[in-house]
């Protein structure tokens, strides 16, 4: 029979070896650690024990699910009134398909008791400050096509999608940046700065992103005005077990006024090339499908669609 319980300190190793167990799919980090979830899960100030639950049958541990919250308007702390299931693992055994619904109906019952009338389903920059770096590669991108067994637990318990997010991918070998009217009229009337290690810009990106090297690219005019701003992180250790040196690009922002200008383009074109001369060979993004603008932008710059994940939601 199942037991499921909320998590205890000793239960990391153990979580770590479901993890290593369980199908995933390639955009997962393996091999998993104690260290590692410890360093981007128990470790963020808005860690709650009770909405990381497990599944024990008799002293082995064959699951787990983990519940979370997003930012607050001014990303200055949670709101326990927006909140996902960012994952539920499960090793393969007899009860299964059992355990993985009953962890998730208590994610779920979780979430609704702290607050959350639409729960949703999957990790994404909006929902959820946990698990960068270790599952789904440059962001959160919800739950992957590359993790079917996971997205049919969604299913089964009446999830729908409510966004699909791309993967894209570059390899950056030979990578030059376009060269038209325009990308030189930019160059000639901007400069672009790279910040190794910037200050973060709220709370909520200082505890997301706390143990990950992050460049921010950011682009001003004469007057020194910010026109926009590209932010990258180092993807160490998952790119380390694909075998390449790679780079996640997290957001790009235009100043409203600035935007249709073609400054985005250049912005990350430029970046690009920055890396590749700095021995990076391929650069990920995530951008939700409907997003036609940012698709239209990143394949004109050679990114092509590696995954697809699914943000789901339940009423």
């Amino acid at each position: 029979m199942i037991e499921y319980r909320c998590f205890r300190n000793d239960d990391p190793p153990r979580l770590a070896d479901v993890w290593r167990a369980a199908d995933l799919g390639p955009s997962a980090m393996q091999p998993m650690t104690s260290a590692l979830l410890e360093a981007c899960v128990f470790s963020k100030p808005y860690f709650d024990r009770e909405g990381l639950i497990v599944a024990l049958d008799g002293q082995r541990m064959v699951g787990f699910a983990h519940a979370g919250f997003g930012a607050n308007a001014d990303r200055s702390g949670i709101d326990t009134r927006i909140g996902t299931t960012m994952l539920v693992v499960t090793v393969p055994h007899a009860a299964e398909a059992d355990t993985a619904a009953g962890l998730l109906a208590r994610s779920e019952d979780y979430l609704r008791r702290r607050g959350v009338a639409t729960p949703g389903g999957g990790g994404s920059p909006a929902s959820g400050g946990f698990y960068l770096g270790l599952y789904g590669g440059a962001g959160l991108p919800g739950i992957l096509d590359s993790s079917v067994g996971m997205q049919d637990v969604f299913r089964r318990a009446g999830y729908t999608a409510a966004d699909r997010v791309a993967v894209l991918r570059r390899p950056l070998a030979g990578f030059r940046p376009p060269v038209n009217r325009l990308q030189m009229a930019i160059r000639r009337a901007t400069t672009l700065r790279v910040i190794d290690e910037p200050a973060r810009r709220s709370w909520w990106e200082a505890a997301t992103t706390t143990g990950i090297a992050l460049r921010r690219y950011e682009l001003r005019n004469a007057a020194e005005e910010l026109l926009g701003s590209g932010t990258f992180w180092d993807m160490q250790p998952i790119a380390a077990a694909w075998g390449v040196s790679a780079a996640g690009l997290l957001h790009v922002n235009i100043e409203g006024a600035r935007r249709r200008q073609g400054l985005a383009s250049y912005l990350v074109a430029e970046a690009l090339h920055d890396l590749a001369q700095e021995g990076v060979t391929l650069v990920e993004t995530q951008v939700v499908e409907t997003n036609a603008p940012a698709i239209n932008l990143f394949e004109k710059l050679g990114f092509t669609v590696a995954d697809r994940g699914t943000l789901f939601t339940k009423a």
